[in-house]
């Protein structure tokens, strides 16, 4: 019974995982809907050699006259680039619709390679596909995401001590003026950007802005098939992470939108309206073969007046993602790091690994030291564990007589075999009982290795060059499937092995032989798995194995 409830577990495990994978239900984006606040109208048709656009009708009410912008058709500008260099990053824009050109992350590599280039987020150099456009509701796309800004400066270098702007003016003669004014920090992940928008017509008019982000994958290969990648956003104060191909359309998230974002992995870009509300978010899928897609921050409708100017604030957000860098830009962006169920205890063990890092500066030492502490703090439920295992072994003559004796009545067989664990004091799934607690544990810890940046290519010893990645030795060829040899996981299942081994046997030959091949089923299920998980599953089976050696010789 005790291995039947083993082998449920570790079934249990692997179901779960699976699940995790595959499975896990991610929140239904609301299906696509017209806000009250945004509602579109068709927009004025404009030729394309006016210069300003058709005057509105006369209202119809008493109502002040109030018009949709709408601006002139243009050939695509081409803008030049105006580079930011702080001690973090280097950005490029472009003044042609002053958008996001390039934004490299200079402390953290594209591969392990030593020569590798910094992390760029921007991954494509199609001008209509470069991240934050700003624009209107019902207005002609191309009018202001290809406007042709002007900058005013060429480039910007920003030093320790320092906050440096940077803006860009757009001006529609007769309709509207818009500024652009972005602000670096030296020790930030942050961008400030205010927008500036003013009437230059006769005739008020009303509409609601939006800022949105391009993205392609950011993580294109790796662990990134394990985490998510793609828009996310914060609406109705719940984390909402939504799969490209569930985007149907242009799909409508109602507010409140606390900020919304493209995130990887490791990685994220994320815009945070500043006392713009009420407001929504829209996601759209631009090329789903190449996983582009369009997440857009949709303003309060306005109305604008005539000679009025209206500011439109934003955050930005463009760097990694960790806790203390997103908290200093926004104290809402903690809530992109997300470890699903296991939350609750992958913090902590985040914390804990980052504490002994401190000392050590290997976060292989740290999941070792990690991996003792918790087999310290289950000691002694597996200790008793294995005492239970023991007498259950002493119990299976008298438990085979049972079945033997009551073999047509099954009910009466299992009464008779409860009351002989109850004489004896033995609880049948005690051996268990440590497995059982411990799964949280290593799924708290299986989702802080695939998602935590301090992780990502940390390297250990020898050939383990990044705790992050799969194991693998390579020998100077291609091994089918794997490329090289994952030593470590190979190590983890002659342990596992080994520990099947030394624990007591239930006295059935199909049990044990089912047991011995469980060795075999998670060396297999582990060969993709982050070669630090690995590690700390082959550091708990060597220290059980000392355990079980050391009962074993007490009970001698």
């Amino acid at each position: 019974m005790e291995k039947r409830v083993l082998l449920a577990i570790v079934l249990c495990v692997i179901v779960l995982v699976l699940w995790e994978k595959f499975f896990v239900p991610k929140r239904k984006p609301t299906p696509p809907t017209t806000s009250p606040e945004i509602e579109k109208t068709t927009p004025t048709p404009v030729k394309p050699d006016t210069v300003s656009p058709q005057q509105p009708q006369p209202p119809v009410s008493e109502t002040p006259p109030v018009s949709t912008p709408s601006f002139p058709s243009q050939a695509v500008h081409t803008g030049k680039d105006v580079v930011v260099e702080t001690p973090l990053y280097r950005a490029v824009f472009t003044e042609t619709g002053a958008r996001l050109k390039s934004f490299v992350l200079k402390n953290f590599r594209e591969t392990i390679d030593k020569n590798s280039p910094g992390k760029e987020l921007v991954k494509t150099s199609r001008i209509e596909e470069l991240p934050l456009p700003f624009n209107f509701v019902n207005n002609p796309v191309a009018a202001l995401n290809l406007a042709p800004y002007v900058a005013d400066k060429a480039r910007i270098k920003v030093v320790e001590g320092e906050n440096i702007p940077l803006t860009f003016r757009y001006e529609a003669p007769g309709w509207l003026k818009i500024t652009r004014n972005y602000l670096f920090y030296p020790d930030k992940y942050l961008i400030d950007l205010n927008i500036n928008v003013e009437n230059l017509s006769s005739q008020a008019w009303e509409n609601a802005p939006t800022l949105s982000l391009i993205n392609l994958p950011i993580s294109s290969s790796g662990g990134s098939r394990y985490a998510f990648q793609g828009p996310a956003l914060f609406s109705n104060n719940e984390l909402q992470e939504v799969k490209i191909k569930k985007i149907k359309g242009e799909t409508q998230f109602p507010g409140p939108i606390a900020w919304v974002a493209y995130t990887s992995q490791y990685f994220t870009m994320a815009m945070v309206p500043i006392d713009l509300a009420p407001n929504h978010s829209q996601l759209k899928a631009l090329d789903t073969e190449r996983q582009m897609v369009e997440s857009t921050l949709v303003g309060p409708k306005i109305t604008l007046q005539p000679g009025v100017q209206q500011e439109f604030r934003y955050k930005l957000y463009m760097g990694p993602k960790e806790e203390s860098y997103l908290k200093a830009a926004d104290p809402k962006l903690k809530d992109m790091i997300n470890y699903g169920w296991f939350d609750v205890i992958a913090q902590p063990l985040l914390k804990f690994l980052k504490l002994t890092n401190r000392v050590t500066h290997n976060y292989g030492v740290d999941i070792i030291i990690l991996t003792v502490l918790i087999k310290l703090l289950f000691w002694p439920l597996t200790h008793k564990s294995y005492v239970s295992m023991k007498q259950m072994k002493k119990l299976q003559p008298k438990m085979q007589k049972i079945r033997e004796k009551y073999k047509d009545d099954k009910e009466k067989m299992n009464q008779e075999i409860m009351q002989m664990y109850r004489t004896h004091k033995v609880n049948p799934v005690g051996g268990c009982l440590p497995m059982l607690l411990q799964i949280p544990v290593f799924f708290a810890l299986y989702r802080v290795l695939y998602s935590a940046l301090a992780i990502r290519h940390a390297p250990f010893m020898l050939w383990i060059n990044d705790l992050a990645a799969p194991d693998r030795l390579y020998l100077g060829f291609d091994i089918p499937y794997l490329g090289g040899l994952p030593v470590l996981t190979l190590l983890m299942g002659v342990s596992m092995f080994a520990q099947q081994k030394m624990s007591p046997t239930t006295g059935d030959p199909r049990q044990e032989k089912m047991m011995l091949m469980m060795p075999v089923v998670f060396t297999v299920f582990f060969v993709n798995f982050p070669s630090g998980l690995v590690l700390y599953w082959l550091v708990n089976n060597v220290l059980s194995i000392g355990q079980q050696y050391y009962i074993n010789k007490k009970a001698a």
